[in-house]
């Protein structure tokens, strides 16, 4: 058994079920019958499930939800200081209420399969998201559901730094420590790219991303990389923002970039394989190993950095780039649900995106939600 299937299949849950609540006026909604999915028939669409809400999406400015047992659309009077709602939508966006979003306690996950909406008990996940800066490392990973791992794609990612460039490569998230395999102890490869040629390929395992494991506080350091010295430092989110002492920050499942909203030091990233990752499958990356895609690595050069944009960091939230179909303009919602805790750290709800209503590039228009509070 290859490196990447034997670490992946261990299986570790990786963060700590992060929440929030909220409040005020609602929008047109319905309740399923009582007896919820006993009484739809064993036949029923579980996306037919759970309480309807109907919530219409700006294409700028952001429309507040606060889910409950009766979920309604809520007008906070600063959303960036109340804990009174809990999910956010903006044009072709979702978001929570957490991290950069927002001062609650929320976080989500998914997607799920939608057949989790039959039950009234919270899906075991391996990792919780809060919303927080991220850009184009956001799928370096493929998820494994039934094992509950992470694989990378060992795609290669270009990084620019003023007129520095580098090509970057995630080898692994779980290292060996004390014997056993730990998660978000990252194993990296990069080189500098100029245009006269390559620099010596660098890789270093063990960079911690732990944050604390399961139960760390979302204060908790985490370390940075400077790509050009091989230098790590330990920082919080918010040192983190503040710092031009790094390239890539690695947190849990995350890694961010020093650029945007991600930190001062104005550096964009890339994926050169972006356009793979709608149609990769499991399959095709749980054998990939390091040995097998360092050629592919080896292959990046000065004239793929040439003529493509690099960006920093923008907020990202367990939803960005996964609760519609990518690729499909206007958009549709995916078949699929979402785990959500509340603001208040506590409560849970099985969330799922039945349908769109008007939708256009720019907007999803009427959304219409699908909610179900679950222990």
């Amino acid at each position: 058994m290859n490196l990447n299937r034997w670490l992946g299949l261990l299986g570790v849950a990786i963060a700590p079920a992060l929440a929030v609540s909220a409040c005020d006026e609602s929008v047109g909604k319905k309740e399923t019958p009582a007896g919820g999915a006993a009484d739809a028939g064993p036949d029923a669409d579980p996306l037919a499930l759970g309480a309807e809400l109907r919530v219409k999406v700006p294409e700028t400015g952001r429309v507040y939800v606060k889910l409950g047992a009766t979920s309604q659309v809520v007008t906070p009077a600063d959303p960036k200081t109340s804990k009174d709602w809990d999910l956010a939508f903006e044009g072709v966006e979702a978001y929570t209420n957490s991290g950069v979003s927002g001062p609650g306690q929320s976080s989500a996950f998914g997607p799920l399969d939608p057949i989790v909406l039959v039950d009234d008990v919270a899906p075991e996940v391996p990792f919780l998201s809060i919303d927080r800066t991220g850009g184009a490392f956001i799928r370096w990973y493929f998820y494994d559901g039934p094992n509950h791992a992470l694989y990378s794609r060992f795609h290669v990612f270009g990084v620019t730094d003023g007129a520095k460039k580098y090509k970057v490569q995630v080898l692994g998230y779980y290292t060996d420590r004390d014997g056993a395999p730990v998660s978000a102890l990252y194993q990296l490869r990069w080189a500098e790219v100029t245009d006269t040629g390559v620099g010596p390929t660098q890789e270093l395992k063990g960079i911690d991303g732990t944050a604390g494991g399961a139960q760390g506080a979302p204060t908790t350091p985490a370390e940075c990389l400077d790509l050009g010295t091989g230098q790590k430092v330990a920082l919080s989110p918010d040192q983190a923002r503040a710092s031009s002492a790094w390239h890539l920050c690695f947190r849990r499942e995350d890694i961010t970039v020093n650029g945007e909203l991600g930190g001062p030091r104005g550096v964009g990233a890339l994926d050169f394989e972006q356009a793979a990752t709608p149609t990769e499958k499991l399959t095709d990356v749980v054998n990939r190993t390091p040995e097998s895609e360092k050629a592919k690595f080896d292959a990046v050069a000065a004239k793929d950095f040439a003529g493509q944009t690099f960006r920093g960091d923008r907020v990202v939230s367990a939803f960005t780039g996964l609760w519609t179909e990518r690729g499909v303009t206007p958009p549709v919602p995916r078949r699929a649900a979402w785990l959500v805790i509340g603001a208040d750290g506590k409560s849970k709800y099985l969330v799922g995106f039945q349908r769109f209503e008007g939708a256009t590039a720019k907007t999803v228009g009427d959304v219409v939600l699908r909610i179900k509070p679950v222990k």
